[in-house]
């Protein structure tokens, strides 16, 4: 989508999208072949936030701040939390089963084993895998030696395995749902930063610097960034640093490490070890970023020391590659649709897993767009009610609980 010039001028939609990551792709896709009229912005390139940076693994059944389907049938009722939890269990076979459909050459591969490090924690996640049993999500429990054969270390007790879930090429991911968007109608302006928000009756101006769209309805998919047009959506959220760290090619593509290829997500940890490899043989991992800068030669010492401890006496490739993102999360692991006014949305909260929670979330938005009752739908509308300390999370996430959480979880 290089070749996409940024807005200029006046341009009319029935819908404006504000972010081309995962989510702001997908609902402008699925309004576009709803037949409506889409105009999607992003300041800078496709993905810029954290979808391009994104370790492209795929986790149903999975919600952040470790919640069961019980905790979220609690909060939000049986039926909402019942239709949320199916669309959450589908959700990986929706994707890959969309991408085959679009043509969309991605490297997507099924398959994602979690790994627990005792039999205890084992026991503990099986029974709580076992609460997805009635909403549609397909769990396996594995034993040590099925876990020693994906991943060839001795620390785990057993694992279990989503075949539902998966890995792909994110940025791949991307420049296929832009494509497909193109060829469905969809006006993709990259480069096109949104300044101004205004509302007059039941239309919005959406203005950039040298542009402006009207459109109904407005649906900001920008994550963790928010807009800065819209004061306080940011702090919805709490913004958390995390780097994906990559190696030059393996002489054996992973064989030695994990002979399936992954991804493997160590669920014990209190950070993030998820490690994979790559389609074209290189070992990646996801790490939660510390200090005040990116730096290659610093910044992945955290995924250094999870592989040693996971893989002692081995000799580890360098990492050659590194990219990082902001993900959006939220006390209760849930995303947010965040209702702005009448016509006007965000989607934000994916909690690491924007290609199940950020694309479901983006979904619900296009469907209450679509004419769907607040009432239908798999998530509540909720007010921008800021988080406490919103403004200071970031810093201190970086500052003081990542760096805890990577010794700890080690």
């Amino acid at each position: 989508m290089s070749e996409a010039p940024p807005l200029a001028g006046e341009a009319g939609a029935d819908v404006a999208v504000i972010g081309a990551g995962f989510a702001g792709l997908v609902a402008a896709l699925e309004l576009a072949e709803a037949g409506r009229a889409v105009v999607l912005l992003e300041a800078g390139p496709l993905g810029a936030n954290a979808s391009a940076a994104s370790a492209g693994q795929i986790g149903p059944l999975f919600y952040g701040a470790r919640k069961t389907p019980a905790q979220v049938a609690a909060k939000l009722g049986p039926a909402r939390a019942d239709r949320l939890h199916r669309r959450v269990a589908g959700s990986g076979d929706w994707l890959f089963d969309r991408i085959a459909a679009l043509g969309i050459d991605c490297g997507a591969r099924r398959g994602f084993l979690a790994v627990y490090r005792s039999e205890r924690s084992l026991a503990r996640a099986a029974a709580d895998f076992a609460q997805w049993d009635g909403h549609g999500g397909l769990w396996e429990r594995r034993g040590r030696d099925d876990v020693a054969r994906a991943i060839r270390s001795t620390r785990y007790a057993g694992g279990i395995f989503l075949p539902q879930g998966g890995i792909l090429d994110p940025v791949r991911l991307l420049e296929g749902l832009a494509r497909t968007a193109v060829a469905a109608g969809v006006r993709i302006h990259p480069g096109s930063r949104v300044e101004t928000l205004r509302q007059s009756g039941d239309r919005w101006t959406v203005g950039t610097a040298d542009g402006r769209v009207n459109a109904r309805f407005v649906l900001v998919a920008t994550g963790s960034a928010g807009l800065p047009a819209w004061p306080g959506l940011d702090r919805t959220v709490y913004a958390a640093p995390v780097g994906i760290a990559v190696t030059a090619p393996l002489p054996d593509r992973g064989a030695g490490l994990l002979p399936g290829g992954g991804p493997v997500a160590d669920l014990d940890d209190k950070a993030i070890f998820a490690p994979a490899i790559t389609e074209d043989g290189r070992l990646s991992m996801s790490f939660l970023m510390s200090g005040a800068a990116a730096d290659l030669a610093r910044s992945p010492a955290p995924a250094r020391r999870r592989l040693a401890r996971v893989f002692p006496g081995r000799d580890l490739p360098p990492f050659e590659r590194l990219s990082w993102g902001r993900v959006a999360l939220t006390p209760d692991g849930l995303p947010r649709l965040i209702r702005g006014g009448e016509g006007l949305l965000a989607v934000t909260g994916c909690n690491g897993f924007g290609l199940t929670l950020g694309v479901l979330a983006a979904r619900e938005a296009a469907r209450h767009i679509m004419g769907r009752a607040p009432a239908a739908l798999a998530l509540p509308l909720s007010e921008a009610k800021p988080l406490p300390a919103a403004r200071l999370m970031p810093a201190l996430l970086r500052a003081v609980l990542a760096p805890l959480a990577n010794r700890l979880g080690a």
